[in-house]
């Protein structure tokens, strides 16, 4: 019964919307037809606004400021088309021609609120926010439709970093256009900010009561869901998205991420593929089904994926990273570097890839790249605690040990009074016949942590039946 209410209605929807495309079409016929054939015909002034709006909409600004040209003939005295036509310029980024034809339109009629709105874009672009908020405020006493300048307040607040206000005036134009796109992405934005997820859950909760068929609304709904990691509550609600549109890819998309979460990877796997009937398939969605392969531990049908998504976009990198890893986890340590390479190579600065280059090169021996690859990181910024402790083992290891003490010292000055830092660092000493030295950095790991001995002997095993050593951790 439900599903044959979601057809009827969206045939509906589909035939009103058929209806106003066919008037639209009528009207640009026989306005291009005047101008193909350089006769004059009358439009009233909504037909005038209908061709301009209609041209904006196809990104045709230059046809659009040329109907308003000829609306300005016709009405030489209407404020509608200079602001109309400064709203263009406005878009065309033309902002100093824009406020000289609002302050022709100003001196027409003064009390227009579209005036003061078009004057607020534009100190909006220009980051006045607060300035832009003035007029906004005064478009909304002037209009007779206040409510449909609430988006514009809520956006300044927005940009204010003033959320929960930008909330309010949203809310209260939602309640009235509650399948408005822009405001339901920006109040779910709002929400975001806050970390407001169980409010935003109570708000869409409501807003399908006022509009049960929109599918926006469910797929917020769904989102919110998850972040709350609810996702039994998150597929429901997108499941109802698709229901109401069923070429609505995102909904697919974020339902596959829910089934992930829940462990439902092959059901996951089916959701991503059936966004293929509705568009092309992208290197993302590749990744995110090679990405549920590997969760299987079904590498070689995860390296198939990760390759298509290198196909389709070969300057993606996690894909390359992803190959690289699967290859790793079979023992083809050759492939493996050969594609963990490639995406460092795309991106160099990511720390995440840097990190697993490095630690295949130490695991294959390849020391030197391993060095270049600690080098780096620090150079970079990375600050991990991990890092210092494996850079210098790499260094005692190639029996570097005076230059692992050095790197240790370093690690520590970022990451101050860290227990195994110390700990490795007077072992270090130890080594190098620095007893006293070691004596104090043992002293002060133990004190921090009691139990770092353990840590110290799996690393240097051979420490564990070294008396001198053991008397220095007041062991014996």
């Amino acid at each position: 019964f439900c599903i044959c209410i979601f057809i009827v209605h969206n045939f509906l929807i589909k035939m009103n919307h058929k209806s106003g495309e066919n008037k639209i079409a009528k009207l640009i016929s026989r306005y291009e037809d005047m101008l193909n054939n350089n006769t004059q015909s009358f439009f009233d002034t909504h037909e005038f606004e209908d061709i301009a709006d209609h041209y904006i909409e196809k990104g045709l600004l230059g046809e659009a400021m040329g109907s308003m040209e000829m609306a300005t003939t016709q009405y030489p005295f209407s404020a509608n088309f200079l602001i109309k036509k400064a709203q263009i310029l406005t878009i065309l980024e033309r902002l100093p021609e824009a406020e000289i034809t609002l302050d022709k339109a100003e001196t027409l009629e003064p009390s227009n609120p579209d005036l003061h709105i078009a004057k607020g874009s534009i100190l909006s672009k220009k980051r006045k926010h607060q300035e832009a908020l003035q007029h906004f405020h005064k478009a909304q006493k002037l209009s007779e439709n206040p409510i449909d300048v609430y988006p514009f307040i809520a956006f300044e607040y927005q940009c204010l970093g003033r959320f929960q206000d930008a909330i309010k005036y949203l809310e209260s134009f939602l309640n009235n256009e509650p399948e408005d796109d822009i405001a339901i992405f920006n109040i779910a934005y709002c929400f975001e900010r806050l970390d407001a997820y169980n409010d935003a859950i109570d708000f869409f909760k409501k807003l399908i009561e006022k509009s049960p068929y929109c599918e926006i609304i469910w797929y917020q709904l769904g989102l919110f869901y998850n972040k709350i990691k609810d996702y039994k509550q998150a597929i429901i609600a997108l499941d109802y998205a698709i229901l109401i549109d069923e070429c609505f890819t995102a909904g697919y998309h974020e339902k596959a991420r829910s089934l992930t979460q829940l462990g439902k990877t092959k059901e996951a796997i089916n959701t991503y593929l059936l966004t293929f009937a509705f568009e092309n398939a992208t290197g993302y969605t590749y990744l995110k089904i090679g990405l549920c392969y590997k969760e299987l531990s079904i590498y070689k049908q995860a390296i198939r994926y990760f390759t298509k998504a290198c196909h389709e976009d070969p300057q993606l990198s996690e894909a390359w990273m992803e190959i690289g890893l699967c290859y790793e986890a079979t023992g083809s340590i050759e492939e493996a570097l050969y594609n963990i390479n490639k995406a460092v190579n795309l991106s160099p600065d990511d720390l995440e890839y840097l990190y697993i280059q490095t630690k295949i090169h130490y695991k294959t021996g390849l020391y030197n790249e391993a060095e270049l690859g600690y080098k780096k990181l620090i150079k970079l910024g990375c600050e991990s605690p991990t890092i210092w402790m494996e850079y210098a083992h790499l260094m005692k290891k190639l029996n570097e040990t005076k230059k692992a003490i050095s790197i240790l010292k370093r690690g520590l000055k970022q990451n101050k009074n860290h227990s195994e830092l110390l700990a490795r660092l007077g072992a270090y000493l130890f080594l190098e016949g620095q007893e006293d030295l070691a004596h104090k950095y043992l002293r002060l790991a133990n004190s921090i942590n009691p139990e770092i001995k353990t840590h110290l002997f799996k690393h240097i095993p051979a420490l564990k039946n070294n008396d001198t050593f053991k008397k220095l951790l007041n062991l014996k």
